[in-house]
């Protein structure tokens, strides 16, 4: 039986469940640190990121800092133990439609991926660093990712190169993949770590740190998964092959090639820790998820986003590190 098989529950034995998407690249780290460095502990491993209590055996989960603030004000008891990766976006453009710097994205269709973080980052990059409001360019959010040459219709990197957008913002490689689509002499790359970047955060409960069974295995993935991540860091030419091995399980867009992952990876930081102005980040995010949630509610202030965020287990992970 594959040991990425939704709900592998283990009889008698004490299961560290976790849940991720582990068919985008951030959440492949955890997949090879299940294989590699837990293999003395049993685990379920849940192949999606269901809600916040929609399945109550989770003890961590692996997702964008956009997922925190969408379920925190119903669960305040989530806590955020550590980054798994930062992620920068940018935006590719075409230079044959006259776009050689960020004021001429004006009046421009811009591919984004809907109601997450690629919105998001194309909101705040258009809105500050632009000057634009939203009368003022086309989000265009109907495309497909695609993590390969060739790219189908359909797909973000095919859009871009037929000029059904001017320009994408969206999830890694697809970024990188369109401007490979349209030529490395025709494309033009925009970024601002600064204004955003992507936290993929590691995450559980209030109870479970409480919990001094849970929070002990808890604290000893954090270890197992800083490995991992010092390979990634490191070492990615072999880190690169086993993400494309693991995003390709179950998924619809090509496999990473290793020339597109050499492109995109200096977008990434596999640090372990917690970013000194994560709190900062979400606070200014939390402003357009509650905007934008259809229940209705109220921006989060940074003192609770700092709340959500517990950085005891990390500590405690690093120094029994320093003392193996």
């Amino acid at each position: 039986m594959s040991r990425l098989t939704q709900f592998l529950l283990l009889p008698n034995a004490t299961a560290l469940t976790i849940a991720a998407v582990s068919s985008i690249i951030e959440a492949t780290p955890l997949v090879v640190t299940l294989q590699d460095h837990y293999e003395p502990n049993p685990y379920t491993y849940i192949n999606s990121l269901p809600v916040v209590g929609s399945i109550p055996n989770v003890d961590l989960y692996a997702g964008s800092e956009v997922h925190v603030l969408d379920d925190a004000p119903a669960h305040p008891d989530l806590r955020i133990l550590s980054t798994v990766v930062e992620f920068a976006y940018q935006i590719v453009a075409d230079k044959r439609k006259g776009i050689l710097q960020p004021s001429d994205l004006r009046g421009k269709r811009i591919g984004v991926v809907g109601n997450v973080t690629s919105e998001y980052f194309g909101y705040r990059f258009l809105r500050e660093v632009v000057g634009l409001n939203s009368s003022e360019y086309t989000f265009v959010r109907n495309g497909a990712l695609c993590y390969a040459l060739p790219c189908g219709n359909g797909t973000y990197p095919a859009m871009l190169a037929s000029g059904e957008v001017d320009a994408l913002t969206v999830f890694e490689p697809t970024t990188t993949v369109g401007g490979m689509a349209i030529g490395d002499e025709n494309a033009i790359y925009f970024r601002n770590d600064t204004l955003y970047r992507k936290l993929n955060v590691l995450y559980t409960t209030k109870d479970r740190l409480e919990n001094a069974t849970s929070r002990a295995e808890i604290v000893g993935f954090l270890r197992a998964l800083g490995k991992t991540q010092e390979m990634f860091t490191k070492e990615p030419e072999k880190a690169w092959p086993r993400v494309a091995n693991i995003t390709a399980t179950g998924s619809t867009v090509n496999v990473a090639t290793e020339e597109v992952m050499r492109r995109f990876w200096p977008l990434t930081k596999w640090g372990r820790g917690l970013p000194a102005d994560m709190a900062d980040l979400m606070a200014e995010e939390d402003k357009w998820v509650a905007m934008r949630d259809p229940r209705g509610r109220t921006p989060m202030s940074r003192e609770t986003i700092q709340g959500l965020v517990d950085d005891g287990p990390l500590r405690e992970a690093l120094a029994l590190d320093a003392q193996a």
